[in-house]
């Protein structure tokens, strides 16, 4: 019972934390707004409930409003998240491709270990020795002149 309510409770809690952490000035004007609109809803329900006549009506803001908060947005505040972001993922980007550098280095090491063994009894047959290529396949096998 009540589950609803709390996941309602605590995700609006977690945003908006979140959302203060991030952008605190954007945060304590819009917790101000909600205050003030919370206040004057919580009037008017009383004023219904209690019989008495309302004050003024509340009102939804009008799309002039809402623009305007939206340009009042501090754009370096986004370049600065967006710089940090770019970052970690840059960095996390880096680590992925030097651990792909040392597995590929694995496997040619392994693979060249098997070919040196099978070199090395051509070349007792064979006076001759022929240069060495090392080719990479993705989960290919060669059998014969076929690749399976």
């Amino acid at each position: 019972r009540g589950r609803l309510m709390k996941r309602l409770v605590y995700t609006l809690v977690g945003a908006g934390g979140g959302a203060a952490v991030c952008y605190p000035e954007q945060a304590r004007e819009g917790g101000e707004m909600v205050y003030q609109e919370g206040r004057k809803n919580v009037m008017v329900a009383y004023n219904f409930i209690a019989g008495v006549e309302a004050g003024p009506t509340p009102t939804m803001p009008s799309l002039a409003d809402i623009s305007t908060m939206a340009t009042n947005m501090d754009m370096s505040l986004v370049a600065a998240t967006m710089r940090r972001v770019l970052y970690t993922v840059a960095s996390k980007l880096r680590d992925v491709y030097q651990l792909g550098q040392q597995q590929v280095a694995v496997l040619m090491d392994q693979t060249n270990n098997k070919d040196d063994n099978v070199a090395d009894d051509v070349v007792a047959d064979d006076a001759v020795a022929a240069p060495k290529i090392a080719v990479a396949t993705t989960n290919l096998e060669v059998q014969g002149d076929k690749l399976v």
